[in-house]
Protein backbone atom coordinates (compact mmCIF):
# COMPACT_ATOMS: atom_id res chain seq x y z
CA UNK A 1 0.00 0.00 0.00
CA UNK A 2 1.32 3.44 -0.94
CA UNK A 3 0.57 6.52 1.13
CA UNK A 4 0.88 10.27 0.97
CA UNK A 5 0.26 13.18 3.27
CA UNK A 6 -2.50 15.70 2.81
CA UNK A 7 -2.13 19.38 3.50
CA UNK A 8 -3.17 18.66 7.10
CA UNK A 9 -0.17 16.36 7.50
CA UNK A 10 -2.25 13.20 7.89
CA UNK A 11 -1.01 10.10 6.09
CA UNK A 12 -3.51 8.51 3.73
CA UNK A 13 -3.53 5.59 1.32
CA UNK A 14 -3.41 6.07 -2.44
CA UNK A 15 -4.42 2.56 -3.36
CA UNK A 16 -4.03 -1.07 -2.42
CA UNK A 17 -4.99 -2.31 1.02
CA UNK A 18 -7.27 -0.50 3.41
CA UNK A 19 -5.44 1.94 5.68
CA UNK A 20 -4.63 0.57 9.08
CA UNK A 21 -4.86 2.05 12.54
CA UNK A 22 -8.44 3.32 12.26
CA UNK A 23 -10.08 0.50 14.21
CA UNK A 24 -13.28 -0.89 12.72
CA UNK A 25 -14.98 0.10 9.50
CA UNK A 26 -12.63 2.92 8.52
CA UNK A 27 -10.87 1.39 5.54
CA UNK A 28 -11.24 2.15 1.86
CA UNK A 29 -14.64 0.44 1.78
CA UNK A 30 -15.98 2.48 4.68
CA UNK A 31 -19.69 3.00 4.29
CA UNK A 32 -19.69 2.22 0.58
CA UNK A 33 -23.30 1.05 0.49
CA UNK A 34 -24.32 3.92 2.75
CA UNK A 35 -22.69 6.48 0.48
CA UNK A 36 -24.36 5.10 -2.63
CA UNK A 37 -27.65 5.06 -0.76
CA UNK A 38 -27.21 8.70 0.21
CA UNK A 39 -26.53 9.61 -3.41
CA UNK A 40 -29.62 7.75 -4.58
CA UNK A 41 -31.73 9.31 -1.84
CA UNK A 42 -30.54 12.77 -2.81
CA UNK A 43 -31.74 12.11 -6.35
CA UNK A 44 -34.94 10.17 -5.67
CA UNK A 45 -36.03 11.09 -2.18
CA UNK A 46 -37.97 14.21 -3.05
CA UNK A 47 -38.08 17.57 -1.32
CA UNK A 48 -37.40 16.36 2.21
CA UNK A 49 -34.08 14.72 1.30
CA UNK A 50 -33.07 17.61 -0.93
CA UNK A 51 -33.67 20.07 1.89
CA UNK A 52 -31.68 17.90 4.29
CA UNK A 53 -28.79 17.82 1.84
CA UNK A 54 -28.91 21.55 1.21
CA UNK A 55 -29.31 22.78 4.79
CA UNK A 56 -27.01 22.17 7.76
CA UNK A 57 -28.62 20.34 10.69
CA UNK A 58 -28.82 22.03 14.10
CA UNK A 59 -25.98 21.21 16.48
CA UNK A 60 -27.00 18.39 18.87
CA UNK A 61 -26.79 19.15 22.57
CA UNK A 62 -24.72 17.29 25.14
CA UNK A 63 -27.95 15.75 26.41
CA UNK A 64 -28.72 14.46 22.91
CA UNK A 65 -25.27 12.87 22.65
CA UNK A 66 -25.65 11.27 26.08
CA UNK A 67 -29.09 9.93 25.21
CA UNK A 68 -27.93 8.51 21.87
CA UNK A 69 -24.98 6.73 23.43
CA UNK A 70 -27.18 5.53 26.27
CA UNK A 71 -26.16 2.21 27.77
CA UNK A 72 -24.55 0.94 24.56
CA UNK A 73 -21.09 1.85 25.84
CA UNK A 74 -19.52 1.21 29.21
CA UNK A 75 -19.13 4.26 31.41
CA UNK A 76 -15.42 4.98 30.73
CA UNK A 77 -15.86 4.60 26.95
CA UNK A 78 -18.99 6.72 26.96
CA UNK A 79 -17.23 9.46 28.90
CA UNK A 80 -14.25 9.42 26.52
CA UNK A 81 -16.51 9.63 23.47
CA UNK A 82 -18.58 12.43 25.00
CA UNK A 83 -15.44 14.47 25.70
CA UNK A 84 -14.18 13.89 22.17
CA UNK A 85 -17.52 14.81 20.58
CA UNK A 86 -17.77 17.92 22.76
CA UNK A 87 -14.30 19.16 21.84
CA UNK A 88 -14.63 18.50 18.10
CA UNK A 89 -18.13 19.88 17.69
CA UNK A 90 -16.85 23.11 19.22
CA UNK A 91 -14.54 23.29 16.19
CA UNK A 92 -17.41 22.78 13.75
CA UNK A 93 -17.37 18.99 13.33
CA UNK A 94 -20.94 17.59 13.33
CA UNK A 95 -21.74 15.28 16.22
CA UNK A 96 -24.06 12.82 14.47
CA UNK A 97 -21.47 10.88 12.44
CA UNK A 98 -19.15 10.67 15.45
CA UNK A 99 -21.88 9.23 17.64
CA UNK A 100 -22.84 6.82 14.85
CA UNK A 101 -19.22 5.68 14.63
CA UNK A 102 -19.09 5.03 18.38
CA UNK A 103 -22.34 3.06 18.21
CA UNK A 104 -20.98 1.07 15.29
CA UNK A 105 -18.05 0.09 17.47
CA UNK A 106 -20.40 -0.92 20.26
CA UNK A 107 -22.43 -3.11 17.91
CA UNK A 108 -19.21 -4.85 16.82
CA UNK A 109 -18.06 -5.25 20.43
CA UNK A 110 -14.89 -3.29 19.68
CA UNK A 111 -12.62 -2.49 22.61
CA UNK A 112 -12.61 0.98 24.12
CA UNK A 113 -9.30 1.97 22.49
CA UNK A 114 -10.55 1.03 19.02
CA UNK A 115 -13.81 2.95 19.44
CA UNK A 116 -12.09 6.12 20.64
CA UNK A 117 -9.42 5.82 17.93
CA UNK A 118 -12.04 5.40 15.20
CA UNK A 119 -14.11 8.35 16.43
CA UNK A 120 -11.00 10.52 16.69
CA UNK A 121 -9.87 9.53 13.19
CA UNK A 122 -13.28 10.26 11.69
CA UNK A 123 -13.35 13.64 13.44
CA UNK A 124 -9.94 14.50 11.97
CA UNK A 125 -11.02 13.58 8.45
CA UNK A 126 -14.29 15.49 8.78
CA UNK A 127 -12.35 18.52 10.02
CA UNK A 128 -10.06 18.34 6.99
CA UNK A 129 -13.08 17.93 4.71
CA UNK A 130 -14.80 20.93 6.29
CA UNK A 131 -11.71 23.08 5.79
CA UNK A 132 -11.63 22.09 2.12
CA UNK A 133 -15.36 22.34 1.38
CA UNK A 134 -16.27 25.29 3.58
CA UNK A 135 -18.21 25.77 6.77
CA UNK A 136 -21.60 25.63 5.03
CA UNK A 137 -21.20 21.93 4.18
CA UNK A 138 -23.65 19.63 5.90
CA UNK A 139 -22.97 16.38 7.76
CA UNK A 140 -23.88 14.16 4.79
CA UNK A 141 -21.38 15.91 2.53
CA UNK A 142 -18.69 15.86 5.20
CA UNK A 143 -19.04 12.13 5.86
CA UNK A 144 -18.79 11.37 2.14
CA UNK A 145 -15.77 13.67 1.85
CA UNK A 146 -14.15 12.01 4.87
CA UNK A 147 -14.54 8.61 3.21
CA UNK A 148 -12.85 9.96 0.09
CA UNK A 149 -10.00 11.41 2.14
CA UNK A 150 -9.53 8.14 4.01
CA UNK A 151 -9.23 6.38 0.65
CA UNK A 152 -6.37 8.68 -0.37
CA UNK A 153 -8.15 11.52 -2.18
CA UNK A 154 -6.25 14.78 -1.77
CA UNK A 155 -8.04 17.63 -0.04
CA UNK A 156 -7.21 19.86 -3.01
CA UNK A 157 -9.56 17.70 -5.08
CA UNK A 158 -12.32 18.57 -2.61
CA UNK A 159 -11.54 22.26 -3.00
CA UNK A 160 -11.73 21.97 -6.78
CA UNK A 161 -15.04 20.15 -6.50
CA UNK A 162 -16.43 22.97 -4.37
CA UNK A 163 -15.23 25.52 -6.93
CA UNK A 164 -16.91 23.54 -9.71
CA UNK A 165 -20.21 23.54 -7.83
CA UNK A 166 -20.40 26.80 -5.93
CA UNK A 167 -23.62 26.95 -3.92
CA UNK A 168 -24.75 23.49 -5.03
CA UNK A 169 -25.09 20.27 -2.99
CA UNK A 170 -22.04 18.02 -3.25
CA UNK A 171 -23.32 14.78 -1.72
CA UNK A 172 -23.66 12.95 -5.05
CA UNK A 173 -20.24 13.76 -6.56
CA UNK A 174 -18.57 13.15 -3.18
CA UNK A 175 -20.35 9.81 -2.78
CA UNK A 176 -19.39 8.81 -6.32
CA UNK A 177 -15.77 9.81 -5.67
CA UNK A 178 -15.62 7.82 -2.44
CA UNK A 179 -17.30 4.83 -4.07
CA UNK A 180 -14.87 4.77 -7.00
CA UNK A 181 -11.98 4.60 -4.55
CA UNK A 182 -13.78 1.87 -2.61
CA UNK A 183 -14.18 -0.04 -5.88
CA UNK A 184 -10.42 -0.05 -6.40
CA UNK A 185 -9.93 3.00 -8.60
CA UNK A 186 -6.71 4.73 -7.45
CA UNK A 187 -7.45 7.98 -5.67
CA UNK A 188 -5.74 10.19 -8.25
CA UNK A 189 -7.63 8.54 -11.13
CA UNK A 190 -10.92 8.73 -9.25
CA UNK A 191 -10.38 12.44 -8.52
CA UNK A 192 -9.36 13.21 -12.08
CA UNK A 193 -12.34 11.48 -13.66
CA UNK A 194 -14.95 12.94 -11.31
CA UNK A 195 -13.50 16.44 -11.64
CA UNK A 196 -13.40 16.08 -15.43
CA UNK A 197 -17.16 15.54 -15.28
CA UNK A 198 -18.17 18.07 -12.64
CA UNK A 199 -15.97 20.65 -14.37
CA UNK A 200 -18.21 20.52 -17.45
CA UNK A 201 -21.48 20.55 -15.53
CA UNK A 202 -22.43 16.88 -15.53
CA UNK A 203 -25.71 16.36 -13.66
CA UNK A 204 -26.00 14.24 -10.53
CA UNK A 205 -28.11 11.61 -12.31
CA UNK A 206 -25.38 11.19 -14.91
CA UNK A 207 -22.72 10.86 -12.21
CA UNK A 208 -24.65 8.05 -10.53
CA UNK A 209 -25.08 6.28 -13.89
CA UNK A 210 -21.36 6.73 -14.56
CA UNK A 211 -20.52 5.13 -11.21
CA UNK A 212 -22.75 2.14 -11.98
CA UNK A 213 -21.16 1.63 -15.38
CA UNK A 214 -17.66 1.74 -13.91
CA UNK A 215 -18.61 -0.77 -11.25
CA UNK A 216 -20.13 -3.06 -13.87
CA UNK A 217 -16.97 -2.87 -15.98
CA UNK A 218 -14.82 -3.67 -12.96
CA UNK A 219 -17.11 -6.58 -12.16
CA UNK A 220 -16.42 -8.19 -15.53
CA UNK A 221 -12.67 -7.80 -15.21
CA UNK A 222 -11.74 -4.31 -16.40
CA UNK A 223 -8.86 -2.60 -14.53
CA UNK A 224 -10.49 -0.05 -12.20
CA UNK A 225 -8.47 2.96 -13.40
CA UNK A 226 -9.09 2.15 -17.05
CA UNK A 227 -12.79 1.58 -16.43
CA UNK A 228 -13.21 4.98 -14.80
CA UNK A 229 -11.15 6.83 -17.41
CA UNK A 230 -12.85 5.24 -20.42
CA UNK A 231 -16.35 5.68 -19.02
CA UNK A 232 -15.69 9.36 -18.24
CA UNK A 233 -14.32 9.96 -21.73
CA UNK A 234 -17.30 8.16 -23.26
CA UNK A 235 -19.79 10.21 -21.24
CA UNK A 236 -18.14 13.48 -22.18
CA UNK A 237 -18.06 12.49 -25.85
CA UNK A 238 -21.71 11.41 -25.86
CA UNK A 239 -22.85 14.64 -24.22
CA UNK A 240 -20.56 17.20 -25.79
CA UNK A 241 -19.15 15.69 -28.95
CA UNK A 242 -15.52 16.41 -29.76
CA UNK A 243 -15.69 19.79 -27.97
CA UNK A 244 -15.28 18.06 -24.62
CA UNK A 245 -17.43 20.52 -22.67
CA UNK A 246 -20.36 22.95 -22.79
CA UNK A 247 -18.21 25.64 -24.44
CA UNK A 248 -17.30 23.27 -27.29
CA UNK A 249 -19.28 22.44 -30.44
CA UNK A 250 -21.56 20.00 -28.58
CA UNK A 251 -23.85 20.72 -25.64
CA UNK A 252 -25.86 18.45 -23.38
CA UNK A 253 -28.98 17.22 -25.12
CA UNK A 254 -27.83 18.41 -28.56
CA UNK A 255 -25.21 16.11 -29.93
CA UNK A 256 -23.37 17.30 -32.99
CA UNK A 257 -24.90 16.00 -36.20
CA UNK A 258 -22.79 13.59 -38.19
CA UNK A 259 -22.98 13.33 -41.95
Amino acid sequence: MSTRRGSDGAQRSTGGEAPRGMGFGMGRRMGRGTLVGLAAAALLGGGTVRRAVAQPAPTPTAAWVRERLGERLDAPTRAAVERLVDSTTAAGVPAEPLVDKALEGASKRAPREAIVRAVRGLAADISTARAALGGSSNAVELVAAAAALRGGVDDEALRRLRRDRVGQPLVVPLAVLADLVASGVPADDASRTVLSLTGVGIADEQLVAFRREVERDIGIGAPPAAAATLRAESLRLNLFGDGGGPSGPGRPGSRRQRP
